[in-house]
């Protein structure tokens, strides 16, 4: 067998999907904060080497409209925007959206190992019925939600939420993730998000290099945020 017949296999794809918040409510030093740490982390990503997972990343931002500003292509190809910030949280389109691009066997193919999904949000969704009662909703009963856990492909992928601010609803938060053993990061201050971003960085960048990349590796939130900056489901 000569050079020519030896064919190279590419590594499977590893899809990381995030939902960011532009509504009005993040303007100027929160979605500055988030266009700096997201741009940094797409830097770690592309520096990875000897990868079994190929890392790929989508971006859909929810503000005045719900947009897919990154298809999902491979990390060298993302090309990430400056986010301005403005108009309602147009949440529950965002999620349904990611949905259909991650069921798209086009968009992510079969032989793909099981995404991520990573949200981003200082408020309530503005398309949710529980945004007249909160406290009472059942927020595990939202359409997107139970539509986003209950698909085959999608229903045991990770999922990681950030709430920005006093505004955040924790409890629609942990809904998104529906894992008790994964908590909601609360970002107090700016400097969280910073965080935030690092400890995603840190967790998708060792799953990518990990002998079984389906196997979801996340740092434990211990070695990186304080008491005040974790949210469990198990403790609302």
């Amino acid at each position: 067998m000569g050079l020519k017949d030896v064919v190279i296999k590419e590594a499977r794809p590893l899809p990381v999907l995030l939902l960011v918040d532009n509504s009005g409510s993040m303007a100027n030093e929160k979605i500055n904060t988030v266009n700096v740490a997201l741009k940094e982390m797409i830097a770690e990503f592309n520096g990875i080497k000897n990868a079994k997972g190929k890392i790929s990343v989508g971006i859909i931002t929810f503000g005045n409209t719900v947009e897919i500003v990154q298809p999902i292509k491979r990390i060298e190809e993302t090309v990430v925007p400056e986010f301005q910030a403005a108009g309602k949280t147009w949440m529950g389109e965002a999620i349904d959206k990611a949905i259909d691009m991650l069921e798209d066997r086009n968009q992510v193919p079969e032989r793909a190992y099981t995404p991520t999904i990573i949200l981003l949000s200082d408020g309530l969704p503005s398309d949710c019925p529980g945004r007249t009662d909160p406290k009472n909703y059942d927020f595990s009963q939202w359409e997107p939600l139970q539509r986003l856990h209950s698909s085959e492909r999608l229903k045991k992928c990770p999922k990681l939420a950030l709430g920005i601010g006093d505004g955040t609803n924790y409890r629609m938060l942990n809904a998104f993730i529906n894992n008790p053993e994964v908590p909601v990061i609360k970002a107090n201050d700016l400097a969280t998000i910073t965080k935030f971003f690092q400890w995603v960085t840190y967790s998708i960048s060792k799953r990518s290099v990990s002998s079984n990349p389906n196997e979801p590796v996340i740092g434990d939130p211990k070695e990186m945020f304080g008491v005040d900056e974790v949210e469990y489901l198990l403790s609302l």
